[in-house]
């Protein structure tokens, strides 16, 4: 019989339990991975040892990154004029309205203008990486492709 301290005592216990009943061992193997699929993945082809990508895939993606970007830009300008006081109402609680709406709307953290321009930094940083990596690929395919050449002339 065990002694419990408190909840968090009981929890590593048991975690200890489950631990010597069934043994660290790996549930899948690399081999047991499914392959990609859904959106997104159509970009990615596997095979044994080889991954190909698909610069039109890569061009699309930063098409519709580039398109709800602006679609969020709008928000954010929309969400502008919202951080705006509200001069209407005049009953008991519009002062506290007028409080909430400046807050929420607003640009400090936790309002509606702070999340969408966080939204869009994280959509550029995703569009730059696509970038890297399509170049980077790009690059590595073309020093591949030139030095095959090379070994061909020399052939």
């Amino acid at each position: 019989m065990a002694t419990v301290r408190d909840e968090a005592d009981a929890r590593q216990q048991l975690k200890a339990e489950r631990r010597r009943e069934v043994p660290d061992e790996p549930r899948e193997g690399a081999s047991d991975v499914a392959k990609p699929q859904g959106a997104g993945s159509a970009a990615l082809v596997a095979e044994t040892d080889v991954l190909a990508l698909d610069y039109a895939e890569v061009e699309a993606a930063k098409k519709a990154l580039d398109e709800r970007y602006q679609e969020l830009s709008g928000h954010l300008a929309n969400a502008r004029e919202l951080g705006a006081p509200l001069a209407d109402g005049k009953g008991p609680v519009s002062h506290w309205m007028r409080r909430s709406f400046g807050l929420r709307g607003g640009a400090d953290a936790g309002g509606v203008q702070a999340a969408l321009t966080s939204y869009l930094a994280e959509l550029a940083s995703l569009r730059q990486a696509l970038e890297t990596v399509a170049a980077t690929h790009a690059r590595n395919d073309d020093e591949a492709a030139a030095a095959l050449r090379a070994g061909e002339s020399r052939a």
